[in-house]
């Protein structure tokens, strides 16, 4: 992928080249709009003649959105070919080019309802393809490098996290099984507090009746906050060497 710093509203094209600075910002912008009028659109309130009147307009510019970054991408990739008539072709049977065709040709067509699976689907893979193929690329790069870089090093405490999480669910079954056997008479059943205790999120929608297990779950919960911990660190410290690898690179 290249990085277009030349124009920041450049389109991006299907050779290669990434939008530009402002382009790749009102493409994101676009993508929350659009995400917006998908949660919208399945909002019983919002289903009378005037809620649907702007649901659909607003699905209509977002349809011209794509449909103009389609055919910019293609004049783009056009005018990388110099223009010839095997570089258009060339530019047409791109295969994120196909891609983007097959999704603009499936949203002007109607074949579908609005709101049928097929066409949200549709909208989200193509939210994710234009993330793909942005500014975002960088950010994506970043992401892959800290999963794959080193990832038994990076994701330790992760699968730490995941043993805590099981030890803690059969010591609350043990325990608390007696005396709440609803949410704690099997350990699958004492997974569910087990992890949103263990990874500090603490619903509080189910909490142990006994002294020992209140005295259990806490000590987990601060092992569980260590392990979020040392993740976070790890993370960082991959995220770290990435900067380092593109420094050296860039000199």
């Amino acid at each position: 992928m290249k990085y277009s710093g030349k124009d920041p509203w450049y389109f991006g094209d299907y050779l290669g080249g990434l939008p530009g600075n402002n382009y790749s910002l009102l493409l994101n912008c676009v993508i929350v709009f659009l995400l917006a009028q998908i949660a919208l659109s399945t909002e019983p309130s919002l289903d009378t003649f005037e809620g649907n009147f702007y649901l659909d307009f607003a699905l209509n510019i977002i349809e011209l959105f794509f449909i103009a970054d389609y055919i910019g991408k293609i004049s783009n990739s056009w005018s990388s070919l110099c223009y010839s008539f095997s570089g258009l072709i060339r530019s047409f049977l791109q295969k994120s080019a196909l891609i983007d065709l097959v999704i603009v040709l499936i949203l002007v067509t109607d074949i579908f309802p609005n709101d049928s699976f097929v066409v949200i689907g549709i909208y989200i893979v193509k939210s994710l393809l234009s993330i793909y193929f942005s500014g975002f690329q960088r950010v994506l790069k970043r992401v892959q490098f800290i999963l794959t870089d080193s990832p038994g090093y990076t994701f330790f405490p992760l699968i730490l996290l995941s043993v805590v999480t099981y030890v803690m669910a059969f010591c609350i079954y043990l325990i608390e099984r007696d005396f709440d056997s609803e949410h704690f008479g099997s350990i699958i059943r004492a997974l569910w507090f087990s992890i949103v205790t263990s990874t500090t999120i603490g619903y509080g929608d189910i909490t142990p009746s006994t002294t020992l297990g209140k005295f259990v779950a806490i000590g987990f919960g601060i092992v569980g906050i260590i392990c979020v911990a040392l993740l976070t660190a790890n993370i960082l410290e991959s995220n770290s060497r990435f900067n380092a690898l593109e420094e050296s690179s860039d000199s």
